[in-house]
């Protein structure tokens, strides 16, 4: 059997439709957990927002790497009749001085019914939620509640009311609709007076799949022409420098206020410093952006930030520096995970050693057009705190596509060889070429006939070339 290979080059474009109406998601509940430690508290995919109801202080104190805010952030937020507050609630009696506190802490409502709605979510986007109440007062009570989410309702959570223990967390999934926005209703049980809702507790992550990330090897910070400018611009970040839009490196103006489409950073992104090292190269723009960073001040624990707003199919390019430069007598680092990707180690250069580096992944967009980088920090001394100085997104599509002709279509026929190709040079000549071992270079392949493409740079062309008693062909078209 003869096999025919040809070199051929095809392009797809992708068509997304949205549904304008929206609903109420149906959440999926899974069972109901007590309250134990600090891993309770769910760390999968992004943080999205949280509530800590009636706790000021909420934000002083992180959970497994958690920042609860009392004053929420969820956007668009209403609750419905959780108009009352105590922070008398018994202890849970954990190993983590900060989650025992944060659940000692509560709204409550005295009406029914009760509900609390929020907005601000990617439509198509899969989030998680999830939601702590804790009494354990050993009010001689059995108090419970359930949770609905469009069509679905949990099982009962304990408040821990009767003696028995600490209260109990549940988590919840859903895909968001059309609208963005979700609504979770709560109806409550007790075997004595005051069947009251309660929310301890309230966290919502978005667990969307992300893209998997090819990453690079890190390179030292060395001058402008670090900054990749392949492709188009997308967006960037160039953080604690409100200012940084009057930089710009190699053509590329970083945005202190992030322009990255629904960007949005962990809450342990709370510390900005900027008075780096610098890396000393000739541009003083350059210089001036990587003495500024943002970084997380929780330690070990690992810090994300996201975006959205890409085109499915298309293929991104991601930029990240880091630089300390202070020559502070500690070995600082840090990876970077897109997916299930994870990059080398990206040094500081805090150890004198000379300035940070930077390093280059690319990715084509999900379904999703949104992306989550974590970074996870090490050092050698105290502060292993994951840092972020510059950030840049490229859309590198249209360098991926071919500039020459593309043969769109063809078929072999006994000796006849049917071939049709667009993108070449308007009323411009070509070659066909042919050989029967692709390894040969170009110049040895042979010629098998000339034409040229009409006035819109196609070509539909039918001949007999096809040598039967060769067990194999591969034919190229050439521009002249």
């Amino acid at each position: 059997m003869k096999r025919l290979i040809l070199f051929i080059y095809t392009t797809m474009a992708a068509m997304l439709a949205t549904v304008a109406q929206a609903q109420n998601a149906n959440i999926t509940w899974q069972n109901p957990v007590t309250i134990s430690g600090t891993s309770d508290v769910s760390t999968q995919g992004t943080y999205f927002a949280s509530w800590a109801p009636y706790d000021g202080g909420a934000s002083g104190m992180p959970v497994n790497g958690v920042t609860f805010q009392g004053f929420s952030d969820l956007p668009n937020m209403n609750t419905v009749d959780f108009d009352n507050g105590y922070n008398g609630f018994g202890s849970p009696g954990t190993a983590d001085a900060n989650y025992n506190a944060l659940l000692q802490y509560a709204t409550f409502a005295n009406e029914t019914p009760n509900s609390v709605t929020w907005g601000g979510m990617a439509p198509g986007h899969t989030y998680l939620v999830q939601i702590w109440v804790n009494d354990g007062r050993s009010i001689g009570q059995s108090r419970s509640e359930t949770f609905t989410g469009g069509a679905n309702t949990s099982t009962n959570v304990l408040y821990g009311s009767d003696g028995s223990g600490p209260g109990q967390f549940i988590i919840g999934q859903f895909v968001a609709d059309g609208s963005g926005s979700e609504t979770i209703t709560v109806t409550a049980f007790s075997s004595g007076s005051g069947p009251d809702a309660q929310i301890n507790l309230f966290q919502v992550r978005d667990i969307t799949t992300n893209a998997n990330v090819t990453w690079r090897a890190p390179v030292t910070i060395s001058g402008t022409s670090d900054v990749s400018t392949l492709g188009t611009y997308f967006g960037s970040w160039a953080p604690q420098d409100g200012s940084a839009n009057t930089f710009p490196v190699n053509g590329v103006t970083f945005q202190g206020f992030s322009d990255l489409p629904g960007f949005s950073s962990a809450p342990s992104f709370d510390t900005g410093y900027n008075n780096y090292g610098s890396p000393n190269t000739s541009d003083t723009n350059y210089n001036t952006l990587l003495q500024s960073a943002r970084y997380s001040n929780e330690g070990t624990t690992p810090a994300t930030f996201s975006w959205s707003g890409m085109t499915p199919g298309d293929t991104y390019q991601v930029q990240l520096w880091v630089n300390d430069g202070r020559s502070i007598g500690q070995t600082r680092s840090e990876t970077v995970t897109g997916g299930t990707n994870t990059s080398a180690a990206l040094s500081f250069g805090s150890d004198g050693t000379g300035p940070g580096q930077y390093i280059i992944g690319t990715f084509v967009a999900n379904t999703s057009g949104g992306e989550a980088l974590t970074l996870t920090g090490f050092s050698n001394g105290s502060g292993p705190t994951p840092q972020i100085n510059l950030f840049q997104v490229r859309d590198i599509t249209a360098t991926l596509i071919p500039s020459g002709p593309i043969i769109t279509r063809f078929a072999v026929s006994g000796t006849r060889l049917t071939l049709v190709a667009t993108n070449g040079p308007v009323n411009g000549p070509f070659v066909l070429l042919g050989s029967v071992d692709v390894r040969l270079p170009r110049a040895q392949w042979s010629p098998v006939l000339t034409n040229q493409f009409d006035g819109n740079g196609s070509v539909t062309l039918s001949t007999n070339v096809v040598n039967p008693a060769n067990s194999r062909e591969f034919y190229t078209l050439q521009t002249q």
